[in-house]
Parts: structure tokens; C-alpha cells; sequence
């Protein structure tokens, strides 16, 4: 206690400026529930609604609709249909049942099609709690009407499958577009308050730290840990690209370690009841999506589908890309979690691991670059990524480390030993096994002095030795996966029914690759740089204002100026950071271009900025000191963490409002 009364007496100012700040902010997110997010809460709570861009329509007059429908919630409040064309002056009724798979009834409404609108409508009954899995559903009308009941003809083979409606006792090859309400969105009020609450802790302790003069390495620990349990809560599961099937590869992998059976005939993934929210997921997140997860985490049940089922076949790549989350996963089902408290314990070991490599760089890395480091580390994108699924976890944090350490090894360890090299091992193994293209970031091992080895030609002989470990554990890899997932038919189809672009191309055709490549460049690179720090987020869809990623532009530049008591770069390890930055840049692009782009756009498309992530800090200690401020590192060290503070505060409210409002 007395070292913080001493530390607040040595940080006046500092202690002023963060208490008004954290005064605003309550004070804003007060106001922000108060006019916006209450007006929300009573909407109904959608568990699931089924997924379709089809905008087919069959009348009601005279037909009568029965079909099979999934009940996938704990208890039921409502039951949604798609309609359209409907009148406010019409007086026909909409007459819709529930029943169960005995045919007995369990719900019947009549409606005023007056009181109905065009789009989705909600029924509501009182709260059923219903044992049954499958229920029945029929719908007809009363009079004259013009309304139309939404069907469609997509097949869910992702999600529940859904059955096939029967139109006056006939089979048809459509289903109708319905959904299940089980009660309203009140507990998007705790998840608000929540975020706001760990915010508000997240300030506070930064204080703390500060004040009692704690090692930045520590410091970062605290904010990227509740920074990403924040982003982990407003970016709900199966929001961020891809997803899902990363957490399937991750789910099938912690069956295979609790030893249930993962796969089916078809090397589909097996599915259990700690696994069921899948089937109700939703790829862009809205305000139910908020209101089940907050329920769904505090213990009580929204989801529930019994049982076993198959969903698709995992990803056959990067298998050791999700040993965290694996383990998160496992965790969580021998706790008996329900399924959305398993797949979060999943993606907070993702986090974990991240926090651990980041603050130990930090704390490793020279001081000209621990600023750059940490502000890379506390991007969105970055935050999305390994608060996710998605193998980009192990990656970024395997890659930053990996910066990291060279860096350490180059400028301030004196010697070089086995431990070192076994470290700079497990890092390149990594990267490997899941994308090899980020493996020019061992190039800044040529900057360590030959001297720091033990011997003269150690260096060499370890770069040629990482070259081949490289080589044979993206070979292991491969044919690992390609023995474990053949022994199962996957029925998985790419998106492109096209040829990509060949490597042969790019070999004879110099000229006409050097002109796709700069177009690219011209047309791509504005949004290369927007997704690279802070928008858009989620399936793609959440788009930040452009104040943001100018203010996170501008932290990037901040933290790339030197102070007056670092050390600066020469310009022949400029130069080499250039080049490898270079390689990585160009590999990427052609790496999207065989694998992604048809051989007949002129634009090289499937890039988004994240992938240029582990780019990014080699390029801005490329340019750092080139700028220098007049003060010591440790004042530029806090107005940094406290812009990214600011920023990610001013992130995380804009997917909020967004997403509760939709």
C-alpha cells in the first residue's frame, strides 16, 4: 500500500489524466446503454432461424402446410415465420399449430393477418419446456388473402438438416423458412455491463502497474489477456472467417483424445450434445446471438440437441495448428461444460498461449522494438484472430515470437547455446507445419554475430540444419494428415469448380504475372492495410469507421519513432529487413494466386490484410528511429498502451452497437 501512495505522489498527473479518462468512459458507456442498448432488450430471442438467401414464396389461400421442425432450445416462447405480401387492410386469419410427434396439440394461434408484417413474425405462447426433439407444424389461412409463406429449397447439410414441406398432404422439394424464440434479449444487458465492467478492470490495474514502475512484459500480459477476453465476448463463436470448420478440426481432435468416436463413414465430424451450439451458429452475430451466449456461459441452457450428429468433414492442414484450443476443448467436456462454455474454454487457451509469447518477447526483445511489438500484438485483427478457432492463434504467436527472439539473440544475448537453437527450433517447426511462407522471419538470424556461437561455422550449419527440420516437418505433416483424414471419404467440395492460376505460368509468362501482380497492388492494397489493423471484423461484415484505423495507423507510426535513449538500426540490416519483408509480401500474394485465383481474373483475389500480419513488425522496425521524439521510452511506452486502450475501447463499443442492433 505504501508503494502505491508513493507511486501516486510521483505520478500526479498521470494518475489525474487516467481517473478522468476512466471517468468518461464510464460515464459514455452509461449514456450508450441509457439511449441505445435498453431500447433492444424485450426483442425476442431468436435460437434459431433457418439460414437461407432464397426468396421463393408459395400462397397461402387455400393450401395447408405441414412440416417437421427441429426443436433445438431447452424451451420454446415462440415460433417464427417468414411471410410476404401481407395486407394491413386484408381480414383473413393466419392459423398456425404446434404438435408434438404424436400428433397431439401443444400450441395453436390465430392471427390477424392486419396484425402481421412482411419479413420474419414471431408467435408467442408461454414458456414450453418440450422433451420432445422433433415437434410438427402446420400452417393454413382463413379468407381471401395475398400473403405467401417463405420457403426454400437450400440444402443446411452444415447445420440441422431441415425436412421437406408437405403441401396438402403432397411432398414438395422446398422447407419453410421458420424459426424458434425462447424468451426475449435481456441478458445482453449482462454482457454489456460485463465488457464495461472488465474495461473499467483493465484501467485500474493498468494504473497499478504503472504507478508501482511494473516491466512493460508484464503489463502487456494483463492487457492482452482481458483485452482478448473482451473481444472473445463480443465476437461470439463462429463469427470470425472460417470458424467453424477450425473448430470442428479442434473438436474431432479432443474426441479422438477422450476416445469417442470422431468421424463418420463419410468424414463427417461427430458432433455430441457438448458440441450442439454448431448446429445453431451464426456467422454474422446479432443481438440473440449476444442473448444465448451470455445465457449459454452463466450456466443456463438455450441449446440442446441430443444426442450425436455429423456435421462436415475438418480441415486436412496445419493438424498441430490447434493443440491450445484441443486441449481447451477436452477440458471443457470432461468438466461436462455445456457447449458454448466448452468452445469459449477453447478459445481462451488459445488466448493464454498468445499472452505468454507476447509478454516473454516483449521482455526478451531489445528495447527500440518492445513498443512495436506490443502495438502489433494489440491490433483487432490480431485480437480476432487468436481469440479464435482458427489455427492463426498458434501462428501469429509461434511468428511473433519467433521475431522476437532473433531480435534477442542478435542485439543483446552474448552467447548463443542449445537452448536457444532448441527454442528457435520448436518456433520454425510451428510456422512450418501450418503456413511455410512466413518462414523468411528466420532470416534475421543472419544478423546474430558469427562470434556469439561456439564455434565459427556453427551459424551456418544451424541455418542450412533449420532449413531441412523446415522441410521434413512440412513433410511429416502433410503425410500424417494425408494417412489420418484418407482413411475416411471426404465428401467436403471446394468453392471453385475452376482452374487457378499454375505456378508454370508465373515462370514462363514474366511480364503478364509482373502486370496481374501490380494491379493487384493498385486495386487491393488501400483494404490490404484496413483489414491488416481494424476493419472489417467478423464474417467480413462489421466495418469500423475509418477514425479508427487511422488511430491505430497512427499508434503503428507512433510506436516506429525512436526516444532519445534507444539505439537505431544500420542500414545494411535495414536494407536485409527490407528484402525479407519483400519475400514474405510476395509470397503471400502468389500463394493466394495458385491456390485461389481462376486463371482468368487479372486481379490475384482470396487476400485479406491478417495474412500480413507477421509482415507487419519486421516492417516497422524496418523504419523505426527514422522519426525521433524528444523524450524517454518509458513516457512514449505509456502513451502507447494508453492509445491502444482508447482504441480498442472505441473498437469493441462500435461491434457492440452494431451487432446489438441488428
Amino acid at each position: 500500500m505504501d508503494r502505491i501512495k508513493s507511486g501516486i505522489h510521483k505520478n500526479k498527473k498521470f494518475c489525474i489524466i487516467l481517473t478522468l479518462f476512466l471517468f468518461v468512459f464510464i460515464c459514455s458507456s452509461f449514456v450508450t446503454y441509457i439511449t441505445y442498448v435498453k431500447n433492444f432488450l424485450p426483442n425476442d430471442n431468436i435460437v434459431y432461424k433457418v439460414r437461407t438467401k432464397a426468396e421463393q414464396g408459395v400462397p397461402l389461400e387455400n393450401n395447408v402446410f405441414k412440416q417437421e421442425i427441429d426443436n433445438v432450445s431447452s424451451s420454446l416462447t415462440g415460433v417464427g415465420l417468414g411471410l410476404k405480401n401481407v395486407d394491413k387492410n386484408s381480414d383473413s386469419i393466419l392459423n398456425v399449430s404446434i404438435k408434438s410427434q404424436e400428433g397431439s396439440l401443444i400450441r395453436k394461434w390465430s392471427m390477424k393477418e392486419k396484425d402481421l408484417n412482411d419479413g420474419f413474425n414471431v408467435l408467442h405462447m408461454e414458456s414450453l419446456t418440450l422433451p420432445d426433439q422433433k415437434l410438427l407444424i402446420e400452417v393454413s389461412s382463413s379468407g381471401f388473402t395475398n400473403m405467401q409463406v417463405d420457403v426454400t429449397a437450400d440444402v443446411e447439410d452444415n447445420y440441422l438438416q431441415l425436412s421437406k414441406c408437405k403441401l396438402n398432404d403432397e411432398n414438395t422439394d422446398y422447407s419453410l423458412v421458420y424459426g424458434l424464440a425462447n424468451g426475449n434479449c435481456f441478458a445482453v444487458r449482462r454482457l454489456y455491463f460485463l465488457v464495461v465492467l472488465l474495461f473499467i478492470l483493465l484501467i485500474v490495474l493498468f494504473g497499478i502497474l504503472k504507478i508501482l514502475e511494473v516491466h512493460l512484459a508484464k503489463i502487456s500480459f494483463v492487457v492482452i489477456f482481458i483485452t482478448g477476453i473482451i473481444y472473445s465476448l463480443v465476437l461470439p463463436q463462429f463469427t470470425v472467417p472460417d470458424e467453424w470448420t477450425h473448430y470442428l478440426t479442434a473438436y474431432s481432435q479432443s474426441s479422438v483424445l477422450l476416445h469417442k468416436k470422431a468421424f463418420d463413414e463419410h468424414g463427417n465430424v461427430i458432433l455430441y450434445e457438448d458440441g450442439s451450439y454448431y448446429f445453431v451458429r451464426y456467422d454474422c452475430p446479432n443481438q440473440s446471438t449476444y442473448a444465448m451466449e451470455m445465457n449459454e456461459l452463466s450456466g443456463h441452457q438455450m441449446v440442446d440437441i441430443k444426442g450425436q450428429r455429423a456435421s462436415r468433414a475438418p480441415l486436412s492442414l496445419a493438424t498441430f495448428g490447434y493443440i491450445p484450443q484441443t486441449i481447451g476443448v477436452t477440458i471443457g467436456r470432461l468438466l461436462h461444460m455445456n457447449s458454448m462454455q466448452v468452445a469459449f474454454v477453447g478459445r481462451m487457451f488459445a488466448l493464454i498461449v498468445y499472452a505468454i509469447l507476447i509478454s516473454w518477447g516483449i521482455a526478451l526483445i531489445p528495447k527500440f522494438a518492445k513498443r512495436i511489438f506490443f502495438a502489433v500484438s494489440m491490433l483487432p485483427m490480431c485480437m480476432q484472430q487468436v481469440c479464435s478457432f482458427n489455427y492463426d492463434s498458434v501462428l501469429f504467436a509461434a511468428s511473433f515470437f519467433l521475431f522476437a527472439y532473433l531480435l534477442y539473440l542478435a542485439y543483446k544475448k552474448d552467447e548463443v547455446n542449445n537452448v536457444d537453437l532448441a527454442i528457435v527450433t520448436i518456433c520454425t517447426m510451428a510456422i512450418a507445419t501450418i503456413k511455410f511462407i512466413y518462414l523468411p522471419i528466420l532470416g534475421i538470424g543472419l544478423l546474430i554475430p558469427t562470434k556469439k556461437f561456439k564455434h565459427k561455422n556453427t551459424k551456418w550449419i544451424y541455418i542450412v540444419l533449420l532449413m531441412v527440420i523446415s522441410g521434413i516437418s512440412f513433410g511429416l505433416i502433410t503425410k500424417y494428415n494425408q494417412y489420418f483424414w484418407t482413411v475416411h471419404i471426404n465428401e467436403t467440395k471446394s468453392i471453385w469448380d475452376v482452374e487457378t492460376y499454375k505456378a508454370s505460368f508465373i515462370l514462363y509468362h514474366p511480364i503478364k504475372e509482373t502486370i496481374v501482380f501490380i494491379n493487384t497492388i493498385q486495386y487491393f492494397m488501400s483494404e490490404y492495410i484496413e483489414q491488416m489493423l481494424s476493419s472489417p471484423l467478423g464474417w467480413l461484415e462489421i466495418k469500423m469507421p475509418s477514425i479508427i484505423t487511422a488511430g491505430f495507423s497512427s499508434v503503428l507510426l507512433l510506436s516506429s519513432m525512436s526516444s532519445k535513449d534507444e539505439e537505431s538500426l544500420k542500414w545494411q540490416n535495414r536494407l536485409w529487413l527490407l528484402v525479407l519483408c519483400s519475400l514474405m509480401f510476395i509470397a503471400v500474394i502468389l500463394a493466394l494466386q495458385i491456390t485461389w485465383t481462376p486463371d482468368q481474373f487479372n486481379l490475384i483475389i482470396g487476400v485479406q490484410g491478417r495474412y500480413f500480419l507477421p509482415i507487419l513488425p519486421l516492417f516497422l522496425v524496418l523504419i523505426h528511429s527514422y522519426l525521433t521524439l524528444n523524450m524517454e521510452s518509458k513516457f512514449i511506452n505509456v502513451i502507447t498502451i494508453m492509445s491502444i486502450l482508447c482504441l480498442n475501447i472505441m473498437e469493441v463499443m462500435t461491434i457492440l452497437i452494431i451487432v446489438i442492433g441488428r
